[in-house]
C-alpha cells in the first residue's frame, strides 16, 4: 500500500503543498528540552521514554464516562504469508488485522492477488478463524497501489455501485470478514499508471462507500488515505463541504503517514516524518500536518487512525560525507543528494514488470526487524553496524542510518512511540502498521502499551 500520489503532488503542485504546513506548536518551546537530542551532534542517541506503563483497556472523561480504548491494528500481507505463517502473527498485540489485498476485477467480482483461488480460500478461512480465537476483529482490504485498476468503472453509476457493493459483501461473508477496508489508490488521480480514472470519482466514492454502509451497517467500512489528504482530478485539497458522505459512511478512516521521500524526491529525507520543519517547501508533509488535514476535512478524531511503517527506505548517496541543512534553530543531516535506489532485503521489490507492463525496479525497502537481523542496527536500537552510523533527526522525529554509501530512514521504537503518543494527544481512534511482517515485538509491545496508556 505505498502512498505514491505524493510523487504527483510534488511535480504537479508544489505551492499547494507547501501551503499545507502546520508547525507544530511546541517544536521551538521543547527543542532545548533535556529529552531532545543536540541539534549540533547528529549521532546523539537520546530517544523517548518508551517503558511500558500498566495498560489498561478503557479510560474515563473528566466526567466519568467511560471512553472506548484505542486501537492497534495492522495489515496481513497474503503476498508474504510464506514470510509470516498465520501461526507467527501476534495476536495478542492486535485488535484488529487487515486481511491485504483483495483486488478489484472489469466484472465486478473479487480478485485473489498472487495466489490461485484454492490459496487464498485456505489462507483466507485460516486467518479469520484464528482471529476470532483471539479476540481480534478480521477484517479484508480491496484495492492496494496494484488493485485499484477498476474502482472508478465499479462505482461510475448507481446500478455498477449497487452490483459491486454487493460483491464487495457478499465476499466478505463469505470468509467471516468483519468488516471492509477500501483502499482506492486514488480516487481522481491516477495512480499505478493504468487505472480507469474520472473526475467523478472522489463523488462515486463516497456514494459507494454510502452504498456499502446501508447495506451492511453491523460491517465495519473503513478506506485508507493518503498523507496529503483528499483530493480532485486537479490535486486541489477538497473541503469539508465536498466530502461530507466520505465522513459520514465511514467507521475510519487510516491515515497512510508514510512514503514521504522516495526515488521521487530530489533529495533523500524521512519515510515518515512526525514533523516537516526542514523539509523542502514543496514536501511540507507530516504526521502533524496530515492529522490537521482531516481534521479541517470534517472528520472526527475518533475516526481517524494513524498509520506507522513498519519498512525502511534506502538511498545510494551520491558522496560518503552527509552535508547538514539549517533551518531556524535546527540542523539535518537527512536531505542529501543520491544516485539510485539500491536493493533492499529479502522481501523488496524485485526488478520486473507491473500490471501496467512497465519496468520497475528494487524498491529499496527492508523491516526494520531485518535492519537489527542484518547487524545495521544494533539490537537496543541504540547504535548502528556494520559500516552504519545511527542519527536521530528532531526536525522530522525520524531516525536514519548512514554507511558511506547508503542511507536508511526507519522507524524505532521511540520515534514510533512518539507518534503513537502524538495520535492520542489529538483525540484519534488508534494506530496501524503497515505491515505485520516489519515490526519488532518489543516494538508492538511498546506502542501498544503507549497507545493504552
Amino acid at each position: 500500500m505505498v502512498s505514491q500520489l505524493l510523487m504527483l503532488f510534488l511535480t504537479c503542485l508544489p505551492a499547494l503543498v507547501m501551503s499545507q504546513g502546520t508547525p507544530y506548536d511546541d517544536a521551538q518551546s521543547d527543542f532545548w528540552s533535556p529529552s531532545v537530542p543536540d541539534p549540533d551532534d547528529p549521532t546523539d542517541l537520546s530517544t523517548t521514554d518508551t517503558s511500558s506503563p500498566e495498560v489498561h483497556s478503557e479510560t474515563s472523561d473528566y466526567n466519568g464516562n467511560a471512553i472506548p480504548k484505542r486501537k492497534l491494528a495492522g495489515y496481513y500481507p497474503v503476498y508474504n504469508a510464506d514470510g509470516q505463517p498465520l501461526s507467527k502473527l501476534r495476536y495478542d498485540l492486535y485488535d484488529e488485522i487487515i486481511f491485504f489485498a483483495a483486488t478489484t476485477t472489469e466484472n465486478f467480482t473479487i480478485g485473489t492477488d498472487s495466489l490461485t483461488q484454492n490459496e487464498w480460500d485456505t489462507l483466507a478461512f485460516d486467518f479469520v478463524k484464528k482471529c476470532k480465537e483471539h479476540s481480534v476483529l478480521p477484517t479484508y482490504s480491496l484495492g492496494g497501489w496494484g488493485g485499484s485498476r477498476f474502482f472508478s468503472s465499479l462505482a461510475a453509476t448507481a446500478e455498477n455501485r449497487t452490483a459491486f457493493a454487493d460483491s464487495t459483501i457478499r465476499f466478505a461473508k463469505k470468509y467471516g470478514f468483519e468488516g471492509i477496508d477500501f483502499d482506492w489508490e486514488y480516487a481522481s488521480i491516477q495512480g499505478i499508471g493504468c487505472n480507469v480514472i474520472s473526475n467523478e470519482d472522489v463523488q462515486n466514492q463516497q456514494l459507494l462507500y454510502k452504498e456499502v454502509k446501508g447495506k451492511w451497517p453491523e460491517g465495519k467500512l473503513s478506506s485508507p488515505q493518503s498523507i496529503a489528504g483528499i483530493r480532485d482530478a486537479d490535486y486541489q485539497k477538497l473541503p469539508a463541504s465536498n466530502v461530507t458522505m466520505m465522513v459520514e459512511a465511514l467507521d475510519e478512516l487510516r491515515i497512510m503517514a508514510y512514503d514521504v521521500h522516495g526515488s521521487f524526491t530530489k533529495t533523500t529525507g524521512p519515510n515518515a516524518p512526525l514533523r516537516s520543519q526542514c523539509a523542502d517547501p514543496e514536501n511540507q508533509l507530516s504526521v502533524e500536518d496530515a492529522i490537521e488535514i482531516y481534521l479541517e476535512q470534517g472528520f472526527k478524531p475518533e475516526q481517524l487512525t494513524l498509520g506507522i511503517p513498519a519498512y525502511a527506505k534506502s538511498w545510494t548517496l551520491t558522496k560518503p560525507e552527509l552535508t547538514p541543512r539549517t533551518v531556524g534553530n535546527y540542523k539535518s543531516w537527512y536531505y542529501q543528494n543520491f544516485t539510485g535506489i539500491p536493493a533492499g532485503g529479502k522481501y523488496d521489490d524485485k526488478p520486473g514488470t507491473d500490471i501496467c507492463g512497465q519496468k520497475t525496479d528494487y524498491g529499496g525497502s527492508w523491516f526494520t526487524q531485518e535492519l537489527v537481523e542484518s547487524g545495521f542496527l544494533s539490537e537496543d536500537e541504540s547504535s548502528g553496524g556494520n559500516g552504519y552510523t545511527r542519527y536521530y533527526d528532531d526536525c522530522s522525529g525520524e531516525p536514519f542510518l548512514a554507511s558511506n554509501t547508503t542511507l536508511i530512514s526507519y522507524d524505532d521504537t521511540a520515534s514510533t512511540v512518539a507518534k503513537v503518543k502524538y495520535a492520542n494527544s489529538k483525540g484519534l481512534a488508534g494506530v496501524f502498521f503497515f505491515d505485520t511482517m516489519g515490526p519488532r515485538d518489543s516494538t508492538l509491545e511498546a506502542a501498544r502499551a503507549e497507545l493504552l496508556n
